[in-house]
């Protein structure tokens, strides 16, 4: 069974990972709302991490890592990243 959220209509995402949504935020795909509408709806899969010297560039695409980097780039803000990271505990 694949991961994923479901877009602003509700239904099944047309992004694969999580990381393909911030992407297309970057390149102006979808706007902003939708970036948030679909990350707050978005099945994260665990962040599991080695421990090793490369711990600092490894990331999972569809876990909340993609949150933290669409904050990062300024894609989202505080109040956006509140908002989605409290729809984890709700789920």
């Amino acid at each position: 069974m694949r991961s994923g959220g479901g877009d602003v209509s509700g239904s099944e995402s047309r992004f694969a990972t999580a990381m393909d949504v911030v992407r297309a935020s970057a390149r102006g795909s979808i706007s902003r709302e939708e970036l948030v509408t679909t990350l707050r709806s978005w099945t994260y899969e665990p962040q599991y991490k080695t421990t090793s010297l490369a711990d600092d560039w490894e990331t999972r695409p569809n876990s909340f890592d993609a949150v933290e980097y669409a904050f990062i780039l300024g894609l989202i803000d505080e109040e956006d990243y509140e908002l989605i990271f409290r729809q984890l505990d709700n789920d």
